[in-house]
């Protein structure tokens, strides 16, 4: 007999990991030297953080609506910035799962009379360029990881990270960009047939729609690839605010490690696992771990203040999700 978790459960038991996660890791620091840092910070690189994320939140919603309007047009690009942005307030804020700004964004567009499919293949497409974009930034980090790393055993893990990051990136890419081999692979698995009729048929003419279109898919490729690069610069100009000054290239390695493990479905958004993996190779690279654990607090703080524009949208534009969907 299986053992089944429900949703409610599992969030409490994400959250309580994270919670205790935080405080194990809390509990190690330096609080006269954690305090001098705080105190020392500069206001202005911590403001930039916050327009970092703005601007990657409104990166993120131009890269969907660009996918959007290749089925759609309807929707304007302010409209897909309130209604991403709102999506990633409610996404994180409450306990709807890793898909949560997805079921958002769903709602909100069905309530504007976009066909679920349209909404639904744009967010496919969208997490499958994002996931490529995402290989490469680990591949990348992982090879200056491997460069950096003094300990054998890190440089190893970094270099089999990076050569299967890079194997699973070029399937990927594959797959998108020369439809012809899904198709194959559709015909040896004999489900074409299947796919092309009923539920699955809308489905199949928006992917076809987008094949039609490798430009386009290659510049949301580009623009996703860039907006990667997010996290590696709020954690430089973070360092520089708290007078850690670390470079860049650190912050390339030690990025790409912590949104692999974030990505464990074990705490509550990655809390926890993000900052325990990031300050845990920052102190085997020589840093030191009080100073590391407030800069990773520090972006912690600033991601969560930069949410609160999705705050505004929601509270002007009403409720999106019916009474009991967060459970």
């Amino acid at each position: 007999m299986k053992l089944r978790i429900g949703p409610r459960i599992r969030v409490a038991l994400q959250l309580g990991a994270s919670v205790g996660l935080l405080a194990y890791l809390l509990s190690r620091l330096d609080w006269q030297q954690s305090r001098t840092l705080i105190a020392g910070a500069n206001p202005l690189l911590l403001a930039t953080i916050v327009l970092i994320h703005v601007a990657d939140r409104v990166l993120m919603a131009l890269k969907w609506h660009q996918l959007l309007r290749v089925l759609d047009d309807r929707l304007s690009r302010w409209s897909a910035i309130g209604v991403y942005y709102e999506s990633t307030f409610i996404g994180f804020a409450l306990p709807l799962g890793g898909f949560g700004p997805d079921i958002v964004r769903f709602l909100r567009l069905k309530t504007r009379g976009i066909d679920p499919s349209v909404t639904l293949s744009s967010m496919v497409m969208e997490r499958l360029n994002g996931a490529i974009a995402t290989l490469a930034l680990i591949v990348a980090g992982c090879l200056v990881l491997a460069r950096l790393a003094p300990q054998p055993a890190l440089r190893n893990f970094a270099l089999i990270a990076a050569v299967g990051a890079g194997a699973a990136g070029t399937v990927a890419a594959a797959l998108i960009f020369y439809p012809a081999l899904g198709r194959r692979l559709l015909k040896l698995i004999k489900r074409p047939a299947t796919l092309e009729s009923g539920r699955f048929a809308k489905y199949v003419v928006a992917a076809r729609a987008y094949s039609r279109r490798p430009l386009t898919l290659a510049i949301n490729l580009g623009l996703s690839m860039i907006e990667q690069t997010a996290p590696v610069f709020t954690m430089w100009v973070a360092s520089h605010a708290i007078g850690m000054d670390l470079p860049w290239m650190v912050c390339l390695a030690v990025t790409p490690v912590a949104v692999i493990i974030q990505r464990l479905p074990l705490t509550y958004g990655g809390l926890g696992l993000r900052e325990g993996s990031a300050a845990a190779l920052l102190v085997a690279l020589g840093y030191d771990y009080s100073t590391a654990l407030v800069l990773l607090m520090t972006l912690v703080v600033m991601f969560l203040i930069s949410l609160l524009p999705g705050a505004i949208v929601l509270a002007t534009s009403g409720r999106p999700l019916p009474k009991g969907a967060s459970a």
